[in-house]
């Protein structure tokens, strides 16, 4: 079994990937076409192309991942949201989160609107209502490292996006131990064993990137659309496991906005195979699976 491992940077994060050389090639010749058409910052990119104001020509990649976040709005009755992106620009994530400053204004926050968008599959066309901003963020990061995944012919890999990851073994192989970061702790919150032969775990926090605005308030990228503010709720981090990686980004987000007493309640009714693990503001640890 010729896997090596591999770290790198890509969409804003550290990449590793345990793969052959030459898949790990071709991994990362795919993510960084998906962050070319994506990036929120690239003012060429697909996504920054459509904020601007359409109808728009997309690539049939942005009109796959969109159409499917589109799907998972729908699901959620609209708590997952990939049209947030003109709320995390107010607040000041308008740029590389290594640039992120103090916002020059102060921000007022508003529920975010219905979003009103039409997806053209004939003419590869996307049409937002004015003042709309899509951000598919964490969700196609996931999505796009799902799709590396499943195109390996390999019985063995990994590959990991700054923790949110697919890793998979033959059926009789040995199982796949990862750690879940503690974010208020030095110590981890704890080591999970990845129960299935392909497993997708994706992490949600409030504490990765935040910053503050001019009156000291503390901000970060988790956005309610319920009410157009960072997410106020007694959870500080979320980690899903499940069998998709892009279901396991949108379902660990949601566990930030619900909390950790009603957002494990829900998981269950959307998908009853998911395991999860909580880290609330307090420092405490929940977890529906054993942790080492």
């Amino acid at each position: 079994m010729n896997v090596r491992v591999l770290r790198d940077r890509v969409m804003g994060t550290d990449l590793l990937l345990v793969l052959p050389p030459q898949e790990q090639a071709a991994v990362l010749e795919w993510l960084r076409a998906a962050e070319r058409v994506f990036s929120r910052f690239d003012p060429a990119s697909d996504t920054s192309r459509v904020n601007a104001g359409g109808p728009v020509v997309v690539s049939e990649l942005f009109l796959a991942a969109l159409d499917e976040a589109c799907g998972y709005f729908d699901a959620t009755g609209g708590l997952f949201n990939p049209f947030l992106g003109a709320e995390l620009a107010r607040l000041g994530y308008d740029t590389d989160f290594a640039l992120v400053g103090t916002p020059e204004v102060a921000a007022t926050p508003v529920p975010a609107r219905a979003p009103a968008v039409h997806l053209d599959h004939e003419r590869r066309a996307v049409t937002l209502s004015p003042g709309l901003a899509v951000d598919l963020g964490g969700f196609v990061k996931g999505w796009s490292v799902q799709r590396a995944a499943e195109a390996s012919r390999e019985p063995y890999g990994m590959i990991d996006a700054g923790g949110d990851l697919v890793a998979w073994r033959p059926q009789d192989g040995v199982p796949w131990r990862i750690g879940v970061e503690h974010p208020l702790r030095e110590r981890p919150a704890g080591v999970l064993e990845l129960p299935a032969a392909t497993t997708a775990v994706a992490t949600s926090s409030v504490v990765r990137r935040s910053w503050h605005d001019r009156a000291g308030t503390g901000l970060h990228h988790i956005i309610d659309p319920r009410t157009g503010e960072p997410a106020r709720s007694d959870c500080a981090q979320a980690t899903v496991m499940t069998a998709d990686l892009a279901a396991a980004e949108v379902y660990a987000t949601c566990l930030v906005l619900l909390g950790t007493r009603e957002g494990p309640q829900w998981l269950a009714g959307q998908d009853p195979g998911a395991h999860w693990v909580t880290v609330g503001h307090d420092g405490r640890v929940r977890s529906s699976v054993a942790l080492t």
